[in-house]
């Protein structure tokens, strides 16, 4: 039996931002987490970051709608709780750099350079289509329908 999924706090990062306002958006975000996860199954939460260049980052925070007192972009992500922990950091990094490349290809980034790198364990290309498949094979999308159930649960009752 499942005892439910990782729960993965993915934050797109502002570089600019100052560590104690970042610091309070990542503890009002986990907040909001904890408090959407009580009484749903889950192996822990994690909370991973993504720091991109500036520019992107203003850009997306723009075409997103949020308030430029954001210092970071929240999303939630499940992760198999078997999973290794730097395994688990370079699928939620990729999760979130998805988000900017699709923002980029709906043309919703402006001129802003598009320059986001996820660090991957030695060995890994860094070309996003190998790094795909390698988090396929190692598993990091293997979750039953319990873990799917109870990140759906999660999910619906948590707003960043």
């Amino acid at each position: 039996m499942s005892r439910g999924p990782r729960l993965v706090l993915t934050a797109i990062v502002d570089p600019s931002a100052r560590p104690a306002a970042l610091t309070d958006s990542h503890g009002a975000a986990y907040a909001k987490l904890l408090a959407a996860a009580r009484g749903q199954a889950h192996a822990g939460i994690s909370l991973v970051e993504l720091t991109i260049p500036a520019p992107v980052f203003a850009a997306a925070r723009k075409a997103l709608g949020r308030p430029k007192s954001d210092v970071a972009l929240y999303d939630l992500v499940p992760s198999p709780a078997s999973l290794a922990d730097d395994i688990r950091s370079v699928a939620a990094r990729f999760l979130a750099a998805e988000t900017i490349w699709s923002l980029a290809e709906e043309g919703k980034l402006g001129e802003a350079a598009l320059d986001v790198r996820i660090p991957v364990p030695a060995g890994w290309s860094r070309d996003p289509r190998a790094i795909q498949e390698r988090l396929v094979e190692a598993g990091a999308l293997d979750l039953d329908e319990a873990d799917v159930a109870s990140f759906q649960a999660v999910r619906a009752a948590f707003q960043p």
